[in-house]
C-alpha cells in the first residue's frame, strides 16, 4: 500500500491510506488524474474516486465546479458500454493558430493512412516536385481548389506544408469520376508525371477504410438507432413515438416483434434530441413547447419509459442547446439535467466512439457516432451525390467512409479551430451512425454498417418549401449475432 501511496505522491497527488484498497486500478486512476487534474488538484477524496468510478468528475477551480467527462464503461443488465473517444470542450481564446494547427493536423493524420498504400509509399513533397520534371510521381497532398478549363479539363490546385502546385486532369482521362467526387479541403494521394510548372494527373488515390472484418456475437442482442426527435416542436409525433416506448416495454407488437424488443440492450439516440429555441427564424410560429428547459424535461419524461435493462447512449446535434460547431461536447448537464438523472443514460459528445458489448472472448461492436450536419453540404455540391439526393443516405456516409472526414470540406459544417481535428475518422468503426436528413437508410461498406436513422417530425414548413420529404418513424434494429439490420415502422 505504500508503494502505491509513494506512487500518487511522485505525481503530485495526496491520497488516503483507506481510499487505496477501494480503488480497482491504480494505474488507470492515476493516468486519468493526470491527464485531467495535474496541478489543479492535490488531495484525492473519495468522493473524486467515486465519481471516476461513475463517469465524470467534478473539482473546484476559483470557486467554481468545472466537470469533466471522460472515457468510461458502464456495465447493467447484460449490457456493457464504453466510450472510447470522446470531444471535451477546451475553454480558451483561439486565434489563427489553432487553425493552422487544425488543418496540418488533418493533413498529418490523413496523410498517415494514405502512406500506408503501395502506390504512395515513395511519395514526395511539392516542394521537391516543383525543381524538377518526372515522368512518374507521387505526391500526397490537400485540395486547395478545383475548377475546370474552357476545353473541358480539370485544374485542380494542390496544396502541403512546403508549397502549391497545380495539376491537370485531362477530361478524357480514366480517372476522371474521381475528380467528380472531390472536394476542397481534402487530403489525397496523387500519382502522374510533371513538366514545367504542372503535374499531368494520372490516378487519383483517396485515404478510404481498410476492409473491416466481420464480428458476430455469440449472443443474440439487439441495438436499436433513432435521432432527431425534435420535442417541443408542433409536429413532434407523439403518436408514434409513444408506439415505440410501448413495444419496447414489450405492449405492442407480435410475438415476434416482443421477442425482439425483449432482446433490446442498446438504444442510440444520435442528436437533436429537442427542437431548440431561436434555431430559424420564425421558429416560434412551429413550437410547442418555447422553454428550452421543459424541452429537455419533456424528453426526460419521455426515455424514463425506456426499460432500465437498455442502455441509452445519447449524443448531441444542431438542435440542442449548445454550440452548433463541431466537435459537439456532450449537453450541458444543467440544461439537460433531468436527461443526466435517468439511470441508464450515458451522454457523449458529437461525434464520438462507442463500444458495445465487449463481453468475455468477444470484442464488442464500435460504433462512430455523428449527428451529420454536413451530409446536406455534400448533397448540394458533390454531382454524383446530387443526382441521388437524400434518398441515398447509404452513398452520403461511404463518401465520408472514403474521405476519412465527417466534414472534409471547409464550408460543410461549421468548425472549432483547435489543435487537433476530431473530425477525421482515425479508427474503422463496426457502425456508423448517423441522422440529420429525417431519412431512414441502411447500408454496408467493406463490412461497415452505414445507419441512418429517422426522424420523429412531420414535414416542417421549411421542408415544403425546399421540397424535401421526411421518413418518420422508422428504427433500425441491429442484430450482434447476425449482423443483419430491421427496420421496423411506427408509423
Amino acid at each position: 500500500m505504500s508503494e502505491i501511496i509513494k506512487k500518487f505522491a511522485e505525481k503530485g497527488f495526496l491520497i488516503s491510506p483507506t481510499l487505496v484498497p477501494k480503488i480497482t486500478d491504480h494505474t488507470k486512476f492515476l493516468d486519468f488524474l493526470e491527464t485531467n487534474f495535474k496541478n489543479k488538484i492535490s488531495v484525492v477524496t473519495e468522493e473524486i474516486y467515486k465519481n471516476f468510478v461513475s463517469g465524470c468528475l467534478t473539482f473546484t477551480k476559483n470557486n467554481k465546479d468545472v466537470k469533466i467527462v471522460k472515457e468510461r464503461e458502464v456495465k447493467q443488465d447484460g449490457s456493457k458500454v464504453e466510450i472510447t473517444k470522446i470531444y471535451e470542450h477546451e475553454n480558451k481564446k483561439r486565434d489563427i493558430s489553432d487553425w493552422v494547427g487544425y488543418y496540418n493536423s488533418r493533413f498529418e493524420q490523413i496523410k498517415n493512412f494514405l502512406y500506408h498504400r503501395i502506390e504512395l509509399q515513395g511519395a514526395i513533397s511539392i516542394n521537391r516536385l516543383i525543381s524538377r520534371d518526372m515522368k512518374e510521381l507521387a505526391t500526397i497532398a490537400m485540395v486547395k481548389s478545383i475548377s475546370k478549363s474552357k476545353f473541358g479539363n480539370f485544374i485542380i490546385e494542390l496544396e502541403d506544408t512546403t508549397g502549391v502546385i497545380k495539376g491537370v486532369v485531362s477530361k478524357n482521362s480514366p480517372c476522371i469520376q474521381k475528380v467528380e467526387e472531390l472536394v476542397e479541403d481534402e487530403v489525397i494521394g496523387v500519382l502522374g508525371s510533371k513538366s514545367r510548372e504542372m503535374i499531368f494527373i494520372q490516378d487519383i488515390i483517396f485515404p478510404d477504410i481498410p476492409e473491416k472484418e466481420t464480428k458476430k456475437c455469440n449472443e443474440e442482442v439487439y441495438a436499436c438507432f433513432i435521432a432527431d426527435t425534435h420535442v417541443g416542436s408542433k409536429m413532434f409525433l407523439s403518436s408514434a413515438f409513444d408506439r415505440f416506448l410501448k413495444w419496447l416495454n414489450l405492449e405492442l407488437g407480435d410475438e415476434k416483434q416482443k421477442e425482439i424488443a425483449k432482446k433490446i440492450r442498446y438504444l442510440f439516440v444520435v442528436g437533436d434530441l429537442v427542437d431548440g429555441v431561436g434555431i430559424y427564424p420564425e421558429q416560434e410560429n412551429e413550437l410547442l413547447i418555447k422553454d428550452i428547459y421543459q424541452q429537455y424535461e419533456e424528453f426526460a419524461k419521455l426515455i424514463q419509459r425506456v426499460p432500465e435493462r437498455i442502455s441509452v447512449i445519447i449524443s448531441p446535434g444542431n438542435h440542442d442547446a449548445l454550440r452548433i460547431a463541431e466537435p459537439q461536447h456532450a449537453l450541458y448537464d444543467d440544461i439537460a439535467k433531468p436527461v443526466y438523472q435517468l439511470p441508464n443514460v450515458i451522454m457523449t459528445s458529437n461525434p464520438s466512439y462507442v463500444r458495445i458489448h465487449a463481453i468475455d472472448d468477444f470484442p464488442g461492436f464500435d460504433v462512430l457516432l455523428y449527428h451529420g450536419y454536413s451530409l446536406d453540404y455534400f448533397v448540394a455540391n458533390v454531382p454524383k451525390l446530387r443526382r441521388y439526393g437524400y434518398e441515398r443516405a447509404d452513398l452520403l456516409m461511404k463518401f465520408l467512409l472514403r474521405k476519412r472526414h465527417l466534414a472534409p470540406t471547409h464550408g460543410s459544417t461549421l468548425f472549432a479551430p483547435m489543435q487537433n481535428d476530431f473530425l477525421v475518422i482515425d479508427k474503422v468503426p463496426d457502425i456508423f451512425a448517423t441522422a440529420h436528413i429525417h431519412k431512414a437508410r441502411v447500408g454496408c461498406y467493406r463490412n461497415v454498417i452505414n445507419i441512418c436513422c429517422s426522424c420523429w417530425q412531420d414535414r416542417t414548413v421549411f421542408q415544403e418549401r425546399v421540397g424535401h420529404v421526411p421518413e418518420p418513424g422508422r428504427v433500425p434494429i441491429f442484430n450482434l449475432k447476425t449482423r443483419e439490420v430491421k427496420m421496423m415502422r411506427f408509423i
